[in-house]
């Protein structure tokens, strides 16, 4: 609290008078932050391109705004504090994961119903999808503390968006 007091450049007790605690603070910030990942992914019209367009532009804005330090500081705090806060925790993976992956799902969804894909389950595959293009980066961006090179982000966005569209998408 006294560093975000100071980064804020306000009184300690400024921050527990506007929220009244450490949750409330915290779930504030993971709700505004969660709110603007997903605006900003998953704003735009899904059906404008192809679905090889439409799932590499996702999956690239996707590591672009988790692999950001903002974005990384913000995981290593929840999973910090998430044992402690335990409702704060669930509150970044309702708001944040869960919800991003539901719209995901939602997207594939509507793909299966026009015949581009065939996917029993549309909630996991988005899971899955999400998973691969997170798994291996944001763990090195977490326990190495430095960039990962786009070239590398544009590699794993590839690989992941062929794979889960050979596997999903319908043959004619």
């Amino acid at each position: 609290m006294e560093q975000i007091a100071r980064a804020a450049g306000v009184a300690k007790q400024t921050i527990y008078n506007q929220f009244g605690n450490k949750e409330a603070l915290f779930r504030a910030i993971v709700t505004q932050r969660c709110s603007e990942l997903l605006d900003t992914l998953l704003g735009s019209a899904p059906d404008e391109n192809g679905i090889e367009q439409i799932l590499t532009r996702f999956a690239t804005a996707l590591l672009d705004i988790l692999l950001e330090p903002s974005a990384l500081a913000l995981h290593r705090l929840i999973v910090a504090e998430s044992r402690r806060l335990p409702r704060v925790g669930r509150l970044y993976y309702e708001s944040g994961p869960q919800r991003g992956n539901q719209r995901l799902a939602r997207y594939l969804q509507a793909q299966c119903e026009r015949g581009v894909l065939t996917i029993d389950d549309p909630e996991l595959a988005a899971q899955q999808f999400t998973g691969a293009l997170l798994g291996s980066l944001r763990t090195r961006a977490l326990v190495l503390d430095e960039p990962v090179p786009q070239v590398e982000i544009d590699k794993v966005v590839r690989h992941t968006v062929q794979c889960f569209l050979a596997l999903h998408r319908t043959q004619r």
